[in-house]
Formats: C-alpha cells, structure tokens, sequence
C-alpha cells in the first residue's frame, strides 16, 4: 500500500499543531526565573498543558483524516482504501407510469361526398358543424332534365323493339322466299342489315335509359354515415357537373383525441395503452380510451409527438376541436427495477451501473432500461434480483475499485 502519502499527511498536521502550540506559548506569561512570582503557575504545568493540547490536535487530525478517507473517493484511492459508497439491491416491483399530453378532439375518419349528376342545385339543407344520421338529406338537385331524358329513352326503347319485331318478320318472310326460290339472297341480306341497325338501336336506347335512371336516382344526396357536416362546398343555384366533392363528413361515433407528447416519450408511447381522457367542457367526466395511432414525427418548435387516443362516442357530445389532457398509462408488472440515480448514461445507448460482488470490488455493467416511474428505471436486461448496484459514489469509481457500503446502504436494507 501506498502509506507514505497518508505519513506526509498526518506531518504537515502534526507540524502546524506544534506551530500553533509555539505560538500560543509565546504570549503565555513567563516569570522570572529568580524572583518568584505568587500565585502564576508553575513553567513545568504550561509543559503538561502544551503537550495535552499536542495530543488532542494530533487526535484529531487523525479522525479527519480517517473520515475524509472514509468519505472521498479520491482521497480513498490514495491509499488503496476500500472506496465509500451507498448501495442498493436490484427488486422486483410494479411501476406504472403516467404520460400526459394535451390536445384537441378529430374525427375517426373523412368521408368525401361527390356529385354523380351535372345538374343545377335546388337544396342544401345542412351547414357547417351540423350533426346529421344516416340518411339524412344534405343536397337536392333539379331532376325535371333528368325526368324528361328518361321518359324519352324509355320511348325510344319501346320504338326499338316494335322495330326489330319488324325487321324479324322481314328477315323471316325473305328467308321462306328464298327457300321457294321466290326470293334473292340480296333482299335476305338487306333484311339482315336492317335487324341488325334495330337491334343496335335498342341497345343504345337501353343504356340511355339506364343512365336516366341512374341519374335519378341521385337528385338526392343523403349522409351515408352519423357524424359531422366539416365542409360544405356548394349552394343552391349552382350547376354541378360529374365527380365534383359537394360535402365532406367526419364520421363522430368514434373519435380521436390528438395529445401532444413531449418527445422524451416517444418510445415509452405504445399503440393499445389505454388512456384516460378529461375535458373543460365535462368537469365532473373521465372518458375511457386506448392510442390508435402514433406520429413519429416530432415537432420541431414546440419538441412534441402527436398520439392519437380513439375514444368510443356514441352520444356524439365529443366534437372535433373540443380541447382536453390525456393520460397514457403504461404498466409494467413485477420487474426489476433500480434507482435511476445508480444509472450512468441513461439517454445513451451505453447505460451502465457499478455491482458490487461477493468480494467488495465494484464492477461496470451495460444494462438495458425501460420505463422510468417516480426515480425507480426498469431494468430489462443486464442485472439480477438481489445484485448490489451504487447509488452515490459510482461518479468517481473505477473499474474493479475495492468499495464498502456507508451506514446509509445498511439503513436502505
């Protein structure tokens, strides 16, 4: 051991106590050696004084230095002394950690609602913000162009068969002449023809019609799902022509609530963690619902994520801007967990702590971290129950430093 570090310490105390003690000699009165002085002390007890006061300094120079090796690390390491520190061991323990975030109400989903007509408009019955159910009217268009186009393709129908009935006839009638030989092919292949342009008519007049009907049968818009109206996009008096979006709905029987996480959080976040969601507007209501969707992109200004809380909202009260705080809980069940402050470079990818083994010597080890509650850091992987790790000290440890655990350590246990 390097002792003579700790003998130079223990000289230059021992020296200033005996400069000290000189000094306060000097001012001590001293009689004359020949002519006694009554009732002054005797030069012999100052001596025993002197030496008393020697002791006591030297004394306790001595716990000082006892306790700063005791203390300090670095004056430990000095003399090979074994290293104080306070260590705890690795337990098992639930930790459930709460994530808050704040934010604003959004509908599930958008349904985009287009014309399938080119027609003027007569009536739009909703506004912005209006809550409609399924099959509610939102749009009304001007079907008499539509009415008078199918009446006149079903005409032009009914004219078609009337005609290839005809042309059947006249298809049959040449075709008996020619098997009599009354007949030239050219009057057959002429009737043919004419069959044909009929037949070719009916269908052109059948698909007509079937457009007509169609189209009349979307004069109305109605809402295809209960939600919001978000967006409305034409008027009345408006022409409107084919695939043009008229309406846009947010569907309301489920929504989602949009909370803003600080970025720390973004692995501690996980789809399926329920979550419970509370709003100004329902002071005395906690509402009940699980992270759907989670944006991994991160604000760069105000250094947050979005996580989006689905929320089952079958009384459509839960509006899309409607403001609130969520509150993720993420459980983890019997786990082993340390004090956070036993970790070294938590944010890191090389977290580690010091273990102290059977033998006293303190040892670094890489551990992997989960989720942090109330200053206890899940341990994933790395350490096992009941190991030692160092709480305080573990800053100016080395590897293999030799460690002994302060009173504290003992209390802890």
């Amino acid at each position: 051991m390097k002792l003579s570090k700790f003998a130079d310490m223990l000289a230059q105390a021992r020296a200033r106590c005996l400069q000290l003690a000189s000094e306060w000699m000097k001012r001590w009165p001293r009689r004359h050696p020949r002519r006694p002085t009554r009732g002054r002390p005797d030069f012999r007890s100052h001596r025993v004084v002197f030496l008393v006061v020697c002791c006591l300094l030297g004394l306790l120079v001595f716990v000082t230095v006892l306790h700063m090796i005791g203390t300090d690390t670095g004056k430990a390491r000095l003399v090979h002394a074994a290293s104080p520190v306070e260590t705890v061991p690795v337990r098992r323990q639930t930790l459930e950690e709460v994530i808050g975030g704040s934010g604003t109400v959004e509908q599930f989903n958008t349904v985009l609602l287009t014309t399938q007509i080119s027609a003027r408009v007569l009536e739009v019955p909703v506004k912005i913000g209006d809550i409609v159910k399924k099959g509610d009217l939102l749009v009304r268009w001007d079907d008499r162009l539509i009415q008078a186009t199918l009446e006149s393709n079903r005409q032009f129908v009914e004219t078609s068969n009337i005609k290839i009935k005809n042309e059947t006839r006249q298809v049959e009638r040449y075709t008996a002449l020619e098997e009599k030989h009354m007949g030239t092919p050219l009057d057959l292949e002429k009737a043919e023809i004419a069959l044909a342009d009929a037949r070719e008519e009916l269908a052109k007049a059948t698909v007509g019609l079937r457009q007509a009907e169609i189209a009349l049968e979307h004069v109305q818009m109605r809402s295809p799902i209960d939600g919001i109206v978000l967006e409305r996009l034409v008027n009345p008096d408006e022409t409107t022509h084919n695939d043009q979006i008229v309406i846009k709905l947010g569907a309301l029987e489920t929504v989602l609530m949009a909370a803003k996480v600080t970025e720390e959080k973004i692995y501690s976040v996980q789809l399926g963690l329920s979550a419970e969601i509370s709003f100004p507007a329902f002071p005395a209501e906690t509402f009940q619902g699980k992270v759907f969707k989670i944006d991994p992109n991160i604000d760069p200004v105000t250094r947050t994520f979005t996580s989006y809380v689905e929320i089952n909202n079958p009384d459509f009260r839960l509006k899309p801007g409607l403001s609130g705080f969520a509150r993720i809980h993420r459980t983890a069940k019997d786990v082993p967990a340390v004090p956070s402050v036993a970790i070294i470079n938590p944010s890191g990818d090389r977290a580690s702590v010091f273990v102290v083994d059977n033998s006293g010597h303190a040892n670094l080890r890489k551990v992997g971290l989960g989720i942090v509650v109330n200053a206890m850091t899940e341990v994933t992987g790395g350490l096992k129950e009941g190991e030692k790790v160092v709480t305080v000290g573990q800053l100016y440890l080395q590897q293999n430093d030799k460690v002994h655990s302060t009173s504290k350590s003992n209390i802890a246990k």
